[in-house]
Parts: structure tokens; C-alpha cells; sequence
């Protein structure tokens, strides 16, 4: 049995089940609202057409994962937590949580009904993330995906956000031996392979993956020491 991987499945147990939880409050429902005034009430909004929707819904989701694991004890229950001094920009992961001896990043992703969103991180950024910052300290790293449309909410006909449901992977179950996908984004003068984002669409992920008894942080952290090699 492959201890390591155990606890990452109850990890990923655990933070779904919470961000679950929190939508099911809302009854899978959020009203965006603004001075009492819903922005989604026209339906032609500037909102809809444009990415805010991504980053209200990232943060609603970080501050809410927060104040929902506030007490909990960070052993059996996980307490998870943003980022602090750091912009999220900077960073490839939006917030983390410690269970037992692993450092759990959790990168929150948004998905649109009809869109793709398969983007986990700079890989500059990732690498120094992953493999340079606090390398003897094992890690894991959480994609948590929701996906949502809009829509006339079934209780009060408004115009909401409507969550269609939740899933997350972890980095460390993919096999990259046999390469990585990326797309080539660069905000600098000088050309770098490495500012490009990592791709992991789900096809892809379900034809990559690991067996379970190789699954460690170790691995995972020389597949994104290979992946920025490739593009230094």
C-alpha cells in the first residue's frame, strides 16, 4: 500500500466534501450582488462575457474554505488556509492546508459550461514552488475545479450562478515521462518556454496516469524539474 497516496485521497475526500458543503448552503445557487442591486439582472451584462466571474468566484471559494475549517484541529480535519504576504499572481497555488507531515497546495480553478479551462500554473512558477522552495519538505498539489453557467435560479427566478458540480486531481497521479502539454504565454521582452502555463486537460490526465504504488512527491518533483529543464 502506498501510504502516501492514501493520504492524498483523504485529502481530496476531505476539502471536497467541505466545498461542497459550502454550495449546498447556497443551494448550488450565488447571487452576485452589489449595494442590493444583482449585476447579473440585465442579460447583457458586461459580467458574463468577461473573466471576473473566474476571480469573485476563486475568492468566494478561498474565503469560505477558510472560515469553514477555521476550527478544525489541521489533523483529522484539515485547516486550510490563503496565502498570506504573497499574490495569488505569484504564486501557483491560491491557498494550502498540512496534513500530518505533507504540505497540501490547492489551486483553485473556475470552468464555464462550454469552456475550457485546463491551465494549472506558470511553470516557472510552479517549479519554484514545488521543487525549489522548502525541497526536503514533501508536498502535494490540489487542482480543485468547479464548473458553473448562469441561469435563472429555480427558487427566486434571479439571474444567478449556477454551480453544476466540483472535482479535483492531484499533480502527483500523472505520469509526464512521456512529455506535458503547455500553452506558450511570455510577458517578457526575452522569449521563456517556462512562463507558459502547464496544460492538464481530463482526457489527457485519464491516459497518464500512474499506477498507484509509484505515486510520491518525489516523483512528481522530478517530472517539474524535467518539464523547466525542457524549456530553460
Amino acid at each position: 500500500m502506498n501510504n502516501y497516496y492514501e493520504k492524498l485521497k483523504v485529502i481530496k475526500a476531505q476539502v471536497e466534501t467541505y466545498l461542497r458543503e459550502i454550495f449546498k448552503v447556497h443551494g448550488y445557487e450565488l447571487l452576485l450582488e452589489l449595494e442590493h442591486y444583482n449585476l447579473l439582472s440585465n442579460p447583457n451584462n458586461c459580467i458574463e462575457t468577461s473573466t471576473a466571474t473566474g476571480f469573485i468566484m476563486e475568492e468566494f471559494i478561498i474565503s469560505k474554505l477558510e472560515i469553514y475549517t477555521r476550527d478544525h484541529n489541521g489533523k483529522d480535519e484539515l485547516k486550510i488556509q490563503r496565502l498570506r504576504g504573497q499574490s495569488t499572481g505569484n504564486s501557483s497555488y491560491d491557498c494550502y492546508a498540512i496534513y500530518e507531515d505533507i504540505y497540501v497546495m490547492i489551486n483553485i480553478k473556475i470552468q464555464k459550461e462550454g469552456a475550457v479551462n485546463n491551465a494549472v500554473s506558470a511553470i516557472n512558477i510552479l517549479h519554484n514552488d514545488y521543487v525549489r522552495t522548502n525541497p526536503a519538505q514533501e508536498k502535494a498539489f490540489l487542482v480543485l475545479k468547479t464548473m458553473y453557467h448562469f441561469g435563472a435560479s429555480s427558487k427566486d427566478a434571479q439571474r444567478k450562478i449556477l454551480v453544476n458540480g466540483i472535482h479535483g486531481y492531484f499533480l502527483e497521479e500523472i505520469d509526464f515521462s512521456f512529455g506535458h502539454q503547455q500553452d506558450h504565454r511570455n510577458w517578457s521582452a526575452n522569449f521563456s518556454a517556462n512562463s507558459g502555463r502547464l496544460l492538464v486537460s481530463d482526457n489527457w490526465r485519464r491516459t497518464h496516469l500512474l499506477n498507484e504504488s509509484d505515486i510520491s512527491y518525489k516523483r512528481t518533483k522530478a517530472f517539474i524539474e524535467s518539464i523547466y529543464n525542457q524549456g530553460d
